[in-house]
């Protein structure tokens, strides 16, 4: 069941990615992003206010979880989003599922987590498979696509920092007393970066009923049910176990993006794909070794 609800999570990680393809030409990536994610924070708060006790955190915590918040939930967003307007879906999912192995990159680098030969490794045939995948020629679909592509990994890179340094505050607090919290920030300061750099929710407003849907189906499924499902996973399975699953998500985005976006499946992003899943399941072989931030 863990593993289950681990792989709906990634899945829905990777249809996310095509959706937001799909939509992020009908507006701009700062109120894409705001709207999505504040839809889906004020959507888990009445869920936490209706079946969950809210705990008290402590004010220098406040202010701790605001800066993860900005940075995943603000950062993370946005830079996905706009990354989704140059590169192809199949390319951003490749780089979405690079997460773990940015979180054992940034939790060695602070001494949380140590770095093994295996990991090593698995982390050098991550890359080999992404230079593969990334090598592809898709001039004619994202003629700007290496630009797309480093906002892509600049998002994964927010991810990662939130995934190493926010565990101890999960913990504390509970998932979604938290989840809800750094999204309330993180959409909220995405409303206040909208009010001052133009006028907000530019051309969102004037949404088809189809694009509503889309928006709705990023916010409720793509983003809510996505962190719950995910954290839900995480209290029946191990860590190690519910980060191979990630694997699942750009083999979502690659079929979903050739149905409704008609990018094209090649060898390479295939062979990256694989690449990929084989490195995840390497750098997550044996026990884990970490190291409590805490201590």
């Amino acid at each position: 069941m863990g593993v289950l609800l681990a792989s709906s999570a990634t899945a829905l990680g990777g249809g996310t990615v095509v959706l937001t393809r799909l939509i992020v030409e009908q507006t701009d990536p700062l109120s894409l992003a705001m709207i999505r994610y504040g839809l889906a924070a004020l959507f888990l708060l009445i869920v936490m206010l209706i079946t969950t006790r809210i705990p008290r955190i402590e004010r220098r915590d406040l202010l701790i979880l605001a800066v993860f918040g900005i940075i995943m939930f603000s950062g993370f967003p946005f830079f996905m989003t706009r990354a989704l307007e140059d590169t192809t879906a199949a390319r951003g999912a490749l780089l979405f599922a690079t997460i773990p192995l940015m979180t054992i990159v940034i939790g060695a680098i602070f001494r949380i987590e140590r770095i093994t030969w295996r990991k090593s490794i698995g982390i050098l045939i991550a890359i080999a498979g992404a230079t593969l995948a990334l090598g592809e020629n898709v001039e004619s679909t994202a003629p700007n696509a290496l630009q797309g592509d480093a906002f892509m990994a600049t998002a994964m890179l927010c991810a990662a920092v939130f995934n190493v340094f926010s565990p101890r505050y999960l913990v504390r607090y509970g998932n979604l007393p938290v989840v809800v919290y750094t999204m309330l920030i993180g959409s909220g300061f995405l409303l206040f970066l909208a009010i001052l750099l133009g006028p907000p929710l530019s051309q969102s407003l004037a949404f088809s009923l189809q694009d509503w849907v889309i928006v709705i189906v990023l916010a409720i499924p793509g983003a809510a049910l996505m962190n719950f499902l995910w954290g839900r996973a995480l209290l029946l399975i191990t860590p190690t176990q519910a980060t191979i699953t990630v694997g699942v998500n750009p083999i979502t985005a690659l079929l979903l993006g050739a149905w409704l976006l008609s990018e094209p499946i090649t060898w390479r992003v295939i062979a990256g794909v694989v690449f990929l899943i084989f490195a995840i399941i390497l750098t997550n072989r044996g026990p884990r070794e970490t190291h409590s931030p805490t201590q």
